[in-house]
C-alpha cells in the first residue's frame, strides 16, 4: 500500500505540473496574435502618409462695377480698329474735381469751367487691358498723371442744348477740341450738364502710327457733372 500511494502521489504530481506547462503553452500562443497585430499596426504606420489634397486656387478678385452713367460720371469711349462687337468700351476715370466754375445758371452763355481728371484712377473693369491703356505705351501716367480740361466759349445752340470750346492739356500737349453738352438740371448756384466730345489719340501721341495696335485713331469722352458756382 506504501508503495502504491507513492506511485499515485508521483502520478498525480507530474499531471498537475504538465497542466501548468499546458498552461503556460495557451498564454504564450494567446499572446503571438497580438504581437503579431501590433507589429502590423506598426508597419501601417510606418507607411508613408497619403499627399495632402492641393489647396484651391485664390478666388479672382471681382470686377469694379461698371460706372453708373445715371451718375456724375467722367468715361472714355473706347473705339477699336477693326471695330469689335462689344465696342465701345468704358474706360472710367473714377477721380476728377472741379477745379472753378464761373456761370449764371439762369444764362449759361459765356460762362466757363475748368476740371482736372485723375487718369491714374481709370478702370474698365479688366486688369490687363487697364496696365496697357496707362502704361508707357499709350497714356504713361506713370510721367503724365492728370489732364487738364478747360470749358470756354459757350453758346446755345437750341432749348438746354449748348456748344462750347474744351482746351484739354494732356501729356504735356494742350489742344482745343470742340464739344456740345445738354443741361439736364438747373437750380440757383448749380447746373448739371452732360456732353461728349470726340478725340485723335495722335494729336496727344497716344501710341504710335502703325504700332499694331487695335486701337482707333478716334475716341470719345463722355462727361456727366453737377457744376456749382465758385
Amino acid at each position: 500500500m506504501k508503495m502504491f500511494s507513492r506511485t499515485s502521489t508521483s502520478f498525480l504530481l507530474a499531471i498537475a505540473l504538465a497542466a501548468g506547462c499546458g498552461g503556460k503553452k495557451q498564454d504564450g500562443a494567446a499572446a503571438d496574435p497580438t504581437a503579431s497585430g501590433s507589429a502590423g499596426s506598426a508597419v501601417a504606420s510606418g507607411s508613408a502618409a497619403p499627399a495632402p489634397a492641393p489647396a484651391p486656387a485664390p478666388a479672382p478678385a471681382p470686377a469694379p462695377a461698371p460706372p453708373d452713367l445715371t451718375a456724375d460720371h467722367v468715361v472714355v469711349l473706347g473705339h477699336h480698329n477693326p471695330a469689335k462687337a462689344n465696342d465701345p468700351v468704358m474706360l472710367s476715370i473714377q477721380k476728377w474735381k472741379v477745379v472753378k466754375a464761373d456761370f449764371d445758371p439762369a444764362k449759361i452763355e459765356g460762362g466757363t469751367a475748368e476740371l482736372e481728371l485723375d487718369l491714374t484712377s481709370l478702370s474698365s473693369g479688366m486688369a490687363k487691358r487697364d496696365a496697357h491703356v496707362t502704361g508707357p505705351d499709350l497714356l504713361d501716367v506713370a510721367k503724365f498723371a492728370t489732364a487738364d480740361v478747360k470749358i470756354d466759349n459757350v453758346k446755345k445752340t437750341a432749348d438746354k442744348a449748348y456748344s462750347a470750346d474744351a482746351t484739354v492739356s494732356l501729356r504735356g500737349i494742350a489742344k482745343k477740341l470742340p464739344v456740345t453738352f445738354d443741361v439736364l438740371d438747373t437750380t440757383a448756384d448749380s447746373i448739371k450738364i452732360k456732353g461728349k466730345a470726340s478725340f485723335n489719340r495722335f494729336d496727344f501721341t497716344i501710341g504710335k502710327k502703325d504700332d499694331g495696335v487695335p486701337i482707333a485713331d478716334d475716341q470719345e469722352i463722355e462727361i456727366q457733372l453737377t457744376l456749382k458756382k465758385t
